[in-house]
């Protein structure tokens, strides 16, 4: 049964363990020293005293010092193979015997050596002896008991060696050297408390650092986790209502799809930005800067933008200089997206601007609005995880809060500098500084990000089997609904066995398999992809879709040359796909290590 002061003693017991650490790490000073020591003492010495006496002294020392050096690398050799061996009373007892003879051995210089034949070295052994116990209190005193166990047979011996002296200034030397060991062993308490004190704080401060770590890397599983979960039933959600729109024909009808696709579009935003927030907290993102043709994409931005302004009765602005910027153009676009979104939520009236001029060396790019603005105490807070301050209007608008977040995580990883200025009632500019391209510079690829990364529709060639495997059944059901509005046949499985079996019963030859990327039973899309084109015999296209944000996971599926798309599937781009695939081609690849990809 464990007490309730049991961590107080586990942590004593680390703090021990520490100090016995920082003890064995003194060990070469303290064998070098005392080395160095009892050869100058002996050449000072030589003649005044008797020499066999200042031989078997040194033989003593050296053989003491080095039998401390193979207790050190003894112990550092158990600390490589269990690193709580520090803690073991083994070691402690070592290091208090093998001070305990170190003390011996110099205190027996006191008997042995004084007084010396020779008057004139009388005031060396005085030095001598005040030195011993001084010297070494920065290394023992980490360890108290190591420093008693030296401290006192070092200097008692010359205590009442002096004190037996007939000498009035040897008498009083011998009360002065018990004022200065007094004071010593004081000093020392005082200092090894602080020490471990210190210990004590540091081991505290890497537990909370590590549990600091713990709760970060949980809080993006738990976000990865949450975002998988959710992704399933929106992805269904996507295909019904893909399905639906195929119908139409009723006013009233379309005006509910209309509805309920916003909201769709609302929830997938949600989610996205959960993905992103997720893969720039873990890392998972690096930014590749390269020439990007600014006007281009400031165009498009506005094209999306300027319809949704007048929407809300609001101007917008968009002039921007003909420049090429060196940045990662799928970080920039988002980052963009996600201001010129929060512009227009927080503006009720006048306008938003998107503006981009040449400073020099370097393109200084805003967005402006007139809205309601930021107090500046909120200036540090707004760009925290799931905070959302008052729309304009009073609506309490849509999202989690993670715009601002994602902007200030992209920039950071950019090494953009990100600014503000805001007034509240007179409205807000966030300001980016982005380097210019190097003269002759050519402009990357096109941005493979959003709608504008969408393959060009195609038709689909009919009466083509696809093949699904889904272990959630409203899922599968979506996705067969959707494909029959398509024209395709499908056969929908739940797991790979049903599959293979459905096959060979039925002798059906798939055209293309659409597979969840996580299935019952610790199976995986990729093993299903694997024994389905080992049993056919042929290289059968594979679609994997996943809510999955695992990098690792990604980039194996993309590793096997399959196509990948992440839940919820915008139902244009799975048909894009569907088509290239069965016409025999190969679909639009998804650029790596981006935000859009991923």
């Amino acid at each position: 049964m464990h007490s309730p002061a049991d961590p107080q003693r586990q942590r004593r017991q680390q703090v021990l363990a520490e100090q016995v650490r920082a003890h064995y790490a003194q060990v070469p000073a303290m064998t070098i020293a005392p080395t160095l020591g009892g050869l100058f003492t002996a050449w000072v010495l030589w003649g005044a005293v008797d020499s066999r006496v200042l031989v078997l002294g040194m033989a003593a020392v050296i053989g003491l010092s080095a039998t401390r050096l193979l207790l050190w690398r003894r112990f550092l050799r158990a600390l490589a193979r269990q690193p709580e061996a520090a803690a073991a009373p083994l070691w402690r007892r070592l290091a208090v015997g093998a001070s305990l003879l170190s003390g011996l051995v110099w205190g027996s210089a006191a008997p042995l050596l004084y007084p010396p034949a020779q008057p004139g070295h009388e005031v060396f052994l005085l030095v001598l002896l005040t030195l011993l116990p001084v010297v070494p209190v920065a290394a023992l005193a980490v360890y108290m008991p190591a420093f008693y166990a030296y401290c006192l047979p070092c200097v008692l011996p010359f205590v009442v060696t002096l004190a037996l002296q007939p000498s009035w200034p040897a008498q009083m030397a011998a009360l002065l050297l018990m004022m200065m060991l007094g004071a010593l062993l004081t000093f020392a308490r005082r200092y090894a408390s602080s020490l471990a004190e210190a210990i004590g704080l540091r081991l505290a401060l890497a537990e909370q650092s590590d549990a600091l770590a713990a709760a970060v890397r949980h809080k993006s599983h738990f976000i990865a986790a949450a975002s998988h979960d959710l992704r399933q039933p929106v992805h269904a959600m996507g295909m019904f209502l893909e399905s639906l729109q195929q119908r139409g024909g009723d006013s009233g009808h379309d005006r509910v799809v209309s509805h309920l696709a916003l909201s769709l579009r609302s929830l997938r935003g949600m989610l996205d930005n959960m993905l992103d927030l997720s893969r720039l907290d873990a890392d998972a993102v690096r930014a590749q800067a390269q020439p990007l043709a600014l006007a281009a994409l400031l165009q498009r931005l506005a094209d999306e933008t300027a319809p949704l302004a007048r929407q809300k009765g609001l101007r917008f602005t968009q002039r921007c200089d003909a420049v090429l910027v060196l940045a990662d153009a799928a970080l920039l676009e988002r980052v963009l997206r996600n201001l010129l979104a929060n512009a227009l939520k927080y503006t009720a009236s006048g306008g938003v601007a998107l503006q981009a001029r040449q400073r020099g060396s370097q393109v200084l790019l805003r967005v402006q609005d007139s809205g309601v603005g930021i107090q500046r105490q909120d200036f540090g807070r707004i760009f925290g995880e799931f905070i959302r301050l008052q729309p304009a209007g009073g609506d309490d608008g849509n999202g989690l809060g993670l715009g601002l977040a994602i902007v200030e995580r992209a920039t950071r990883l950019m090494g953009v500098a990100l600014r503000l200025r805001s007034r509240p009632g007179r409205g807000s500019v966030f300001s980016l500084w982005l380097p210019l391209a190097p003269p002759g510079a050519m402009p990357g690829a096109a941005m493979p990000n959003g709608a504008a990364a969408l393959p060009a529709a195609q038709a689909l060639l009919p009466a083509r089997l696809v093949l699904v495997i889904d272990d959630d059944p409203v899922v599968a059901a979506a996705a067969a609904l959707l494909l029959q509005r398509w024209g395709l046949h499908s056969l929908v499985c739940h797991s790979a066995a049903q599959a293979m079996a459905r096959l060979a019963a039925e002798r059906l030859q798939p055209d293309l398999l659409l597979v969840d990327f996580h299935l019952a039973g610790g199976n995986d899309g990729l093993q299903a992809a694997a024994l389905l084109r080992q049993q056919l015999g042929r290289p059968l296209p594979v679609i994997l879709l996943t809510g999955d944000t695992d990098p690792a996971r990604l980039r194996e599926a993309l590793r096997g040359g399959h196509v990948l798309l992440h839940k919820p599937v915008d139902p244009q781009r799975l048909r894009a796909c569907l088509a290239d695939l069965l016409a025999g081609g190969a679909p639009q690849p998804l650029p790596p290590a981006t935000l859009a990809a991923l």
